[in-house]
């Protein structure tokens, strides 16, 4: 009411008040001191909502903006219209879908981008990815299809599942090469490894290195594991592998498991954790191999090598030096 008064700088022409308020629904400005319809018409100026809650009524109906977002990664902004054709009879109704099917990819220069993108979000949602990921991964895709050598010989599940990788390690989702490669059944891995070279090479994306402390949290989240392990576990894994910002002096002397895939470290880390007497639980080195979706061999070996370091990686407060003493020497 109070942006009526604001507005409408008059007088009621029969009481001379000028207290109006505004009936949306007809249009109509009122005077609220004796009713007289000022104005009739009036144009709504105020945003276009409307809800599309369950309850329409009430204070507490969800309200939606009429139409959908701008999306800035189709050309018409997502702001398109696709009209159908209304068909009657008998007649052919294959030959007349695929008709329409042809005509709407042809008046749709966005078609092979809008599959791109929902098979993103399929692989996303198969890797338990939250919707920014997704996102970064679709714009990704974009910039890589606007490229000047562009998609053309690559496959375009290859480069989805490509960006999705990207995506993964820019926006510090721990996910591996394999795990990406696994939900993707029609790419072999080969293709995928060109269009992320592609990626990193042309388009300039950038990636964070993935370190076994990155992926032992969730491989312990798996294996159900406690915060105390999951702790010791990740202590470990970045002493085992530092980051990239606390890396060992260059003349430092190389250990047997560098160079190793951070999921087999972390494989072996949380190995390590799991056979000593303060963990809570303790598992098998093909338990954890499954949960790190490496060979069990893979595991094995990669304990193997680090066991004679086990009191400089281990975590003092986890594990006395007689606790490390007695370790399994292989697993």
């Amino acid at each position: 009411m109070d942006s009526a008064r604001y507005k409408f700088e008059q007088q009621c022409a029969d009481c001379g008040s000028s207290d109006f308020v505004e009936d949306h629904a007809n249009g109509d400005l009122v005077c609220t001191n004796c009713g007289l319809v000022a104005e009739s018409h009036v144009i709504d100026e105020r945003s276009e909502w409307r809800n599309f809650g369950d309850r329409e009524k009430g204070d507490h109906a969800d309200p939606s903006r009429v139409g959908g977002p701008t999306n800035h990664l189709l050309s018409d902004g997502g702001l398109g219209t696709e009209i159908g054709v209304a068909t009657k009879g008998t007649g052919n109704m294959t030959m007349i879908r695929n008709l329409q099917r042809t005509a709407a990819r042809a008046s749709d220069p966005d078609h092979s981008l809008k599959r791109a993108y929902a098979h993103i979000n399929k692989l996303c949602g198969a890797l338990g990815l939250q919707k920014d990921a997704s996102n970064r991964a679709s714009e990704i895709f974009k910039k890589a299809s606007e490229h000047p050598k562009g998609l053309k010989g690559k496959s375009t599940s290859a480069m989805c599942a490509a960006v999705v990788y990207v995506a993964c390690r820019q926006a510090g989702y721990a996910r591996t090469f394999k795990e990406i490669q696994a939900v993707v059944a029609d790419a072999p891995q080969k293709d995928i490894a060109k269009c992320y070279k592609f990626l990193i090479s042309n388009v300039k994306e950038k990636v964070e290195m993935v370190t076994p402390a990155s992926l032992v949290r969730r491989f312990c989240a798996v294996l159900g594991l406690g915060l105390k392990e999951v702790k010791a576990a990740e202590e470990m894994a970045r002493t085992a592998v530092p980051s990239e910002d606390s890396a060992r002096p260059e003349d430092s002397r190389l250990r047997p498991w560098d160079g190793k895939s951070p999921a087999s470290v972390a494989g072996a880390v949380i190995y390590a954790i799991s056979c000593l007497p303060s963990a809570s639980k303790h598992y098998s080195a093909l338990e954890i191999a499954q949960a790190a979706a490496v060979a069990e061999g893979t595991v094995r070996s990669t304990y193997k090598d680090m066991h004679v370091y086990m009191t400089e990686l281990v975590p003092q407060w986890f594990a006395s030096e007689k606790d490390l003493q007695n370790l399994p020497s292989m697993g």
